[in-house]
Formats: structure tokens, sequence, C-alpha cells
């Protein structure tokens, strides 16, 4: 197996990335991509509106059988073992990704650095490749056909203490005790259900781990909870979120505020595959509508639980903890940790017993809905 890196020498620059289970075309460039594309048979040819060119000095990859570039473009011409290819251009239009999948799946053996993604028995059944096929379709993933695992995620945690109340009360500690709570009461009132928590202690897990572990897990549902904070000390609530694009100044604020743990993370951390970004921006519209109506449904039951405190509604941001979750995701802010009486509030096991309530009860609606 060989890797394929072509260096860039006009406007265009152009990546292969084998698989195990085909292999990934990124075409990235400076400036508006407007791609013609023909196929015949095993054949992929793609025309720029503009002259390009590259280094000629390249490797073919496994799946491909020959690859041939001019001023204008490129033409590939896959393995017979290729079942089916597949293209998408960003939403920019500045890069697009030629997806190739293969009939069957081969296990290839690492050789360097530059090996395919490894390998994972467990998870083979529900490869990238069929969760491509099937969001393409605007189904869900392959394994959403039994409700049977949810993965819950307590925001924060080790050296990401999250949002820090006026009197010390640390938003990792709260959100991970609502979380085991959550977690135990699922499992006295769902015990066929297996309960997945991205963290069950006091420790660091980057953002993107959490999606993946969900997917790792085949989860139908992942729940991520955490604790509001803002500079006016009085406000005060709870709501919860859906990924999609922020739409208030409320909502983006909160997006940042939840997204600057990624700057603890490791570069390793974020996954560098250009699928994980076209499966992410899939999975995003497909799971929209579920992933709305959950968030409905836990606003209603925290609303019932909490009659006298603000329900701030179901609302959308774009959370990169959601993103690359191939389920429904919703993100849940169970109160302002900086308003010092919901601190006060978050502190009380009575208070934290019924949040958890609240969200189980919503859970096990949508499951009941679901199947």
């Amino acid at each position: 197996m060989t890797f394929l890196f072509l260096s860039v020498i006009a406007s265009i620059s152009l990546n292969l990335f084998p698989r195990y289970d085909g292999v990934v075309v990124e075409v990235i460039g400076t400036s508006l991509l407007k791609p013609v594309v023909q196929t015949s048979g095993y054949t992929v040819r793609l025309d720029f509106a503009e002259q390009v060119l590259f280094n000629e000095n390249t490797l073919i990859p496994i799946w491909v059988n020959n690859f041939l570039i001019d001023s204008l473009g490129f033409t590939v011409e896959f393995d017979p073992s290729i079942a089916s290819v597949d293209w998408a251009l960003s939403g920019d239009s500045m890069s697009m990704i030629l997806f190739a999948r293969a009939e069957e799946q081969i296990l290839l053996p690492p050789v360097s650095w530059q090996a395919p993604p490894p390998f994972e028995p467990d998870t083979a059944l529900w490869s990238d490749s069929l969760v491509f096929a099937a969001l393409e379709r605007g189904e869900g993933s392959p394994w959403l056909v039994d409700f049977d695992c949810i993965v819950l995620d307590p925001g924060h945690g080790g050296r990401d203490p999250g949002a820090v109340g006026p009197t010390g009360s640390r938003e990792k500690d709260r959100t991970l005790e609502i979380s085991l709570m959550v977690r135990d009461i699922l499992r006295i009132r769902k015990p066929e259900l297996r309960i997945v928590l991205t963290r069950s202690v006091d420790e660091y897990v980057s953002l993107g781990a959490r999606t993946r572990m969900a997917n790792r897990n085949q989860a139908d549902l992942f729940v991520s909870l955490h604790c509001n904070a803002a500079e006016n000390r009085s406000a005060n609530g709870f709501e919860t979120y859906f990924l999609s694009r922020a739409r208030t100044d409320d909502a983006r604020a909160v997006q940042m505020l939840e997204n600057n743990s990624l700057d603890l993370d490791d570069i390793s951390s974020v996954p560098e595959d250009p699928l994980f970004f076209l499966l992410a921006d899939m999975a995003q519209s497909v799971f929209q509508n579920q992933s709305s109506h959950l968030a409905g449904s836990i606003q209603s039951h925290l609303g019932n639980a909490f009659p006298m405190r603000i329900n701030r509604g179901v609302k959308r941001a774009g959370f990169f903890v959601l993103r690359g979750a191939y389920m429904p995701a919703v993100l849940i802010e169970v109160g302002f940790i900086s308003n010092i009486t919901e601190e006060d509030k978050l502190k009380s096991l009575d208070f934290r017993f019924k949040a958890a309530q609240a969200i189980v009860e919503s859970i096990i609606e949508y499951a009941e809905r679901e199947i």
C-alpha cells in the first residue's frame, strides 16, 4: 500500500487517503471550486474552470489503478473492488471530497504513520462507509434500529473546571454529579438500556473523544450536561441546545464558552480525517428534527420539575462536542452557576436529583417514541 500526497503548484492541492473500506480524495482550493464531474464505469473525471498544475511525481495508492493529471483537472480509474463513488462540495465551495467505497473491507497492516485508520473489530460492522451511505440517503446511522444505548457526557473535567461560581463551585463537579444520578435512575427505570458515561470521575476528556466514544459504542442518543455562565450575574434558568448555527447573541456566547475547552485539547484530539467533517455535516442535517424534539421534551420536563424557574427554551448552536455524533444529540444547561442563587441550588442534592429525574423522563419519553 502507498500513500499519495501531491504538493500544490497552482491554486488547488490534492490528497488521497487510503482506508480499509475505500479511498477518500480531498481537493482543496484557494478560490471557489466549480468542478465538473463525469463518471464512466470505474473512471471518474474532474474538470475545473481554472488551469491547474500538479506535481506529476506521484505514487498510486491501493484501490486506484490509474491516476492521470493534466492542466485542467485529473482522471482517476478505481480498481473494480470499488463498488460506488460519491462526492460532495463543501458549503463554502472551497473544498470537495470524493469517497470511493469498496465492495468489501480489507484489513490492511499498518506500514507507517501514513497507514489507514486502525481497524477495530468490535465496530467494523458499522464502518464510516456504511454510515456515509445511510446519511447520504437521509437515513440514520445503521445501528439506530434498536434503542439500546445512551451516552451521557458530563461536561468538562480534570484540568478543565468549566465555569466557576461566585463561591467557588465548579461546573465539572456539578455536571458529573447530575450525570451519575441520571445513569443510576435510568438503570432502575430502564435496566435493558446500556448507559455509557464519557467520564465517571474527575478526569479530562477531549471534546472530540466524547463523540467518538458515542460512535464507537453505537449509541442511540448523546446527552451532554453543562452549567451555564454569564457576565450578567442575574442571568438564570435552564435551556437545551441542539446542533445548528447559533441564531442569537446569547446562543453564540454559550457556544463560545463551551467551545473554549478546545484550547486544552491536543492537536491529535481533533480528527483530521476529511471524511469525519463530511459525515458530521450530514449527521447534523439528518438528526436535527430528532435532536430538536428531545430538546423540547427536556425543557418541558425541567419546567414541570422547577415551575418557579425561568424556562429559556430550546436553542441551537455550533457546539464542537455535538459535532461528529452520528446520532441525535443535545446539550443541556441546567442552570447558571455564575448566579449565586442558582449556584446554591446546584449545590443542593434535592435540586440535582429533580433535574436528573426530569432528564430521565425526557429520555424515556424519547425512547418510547422511537421504539
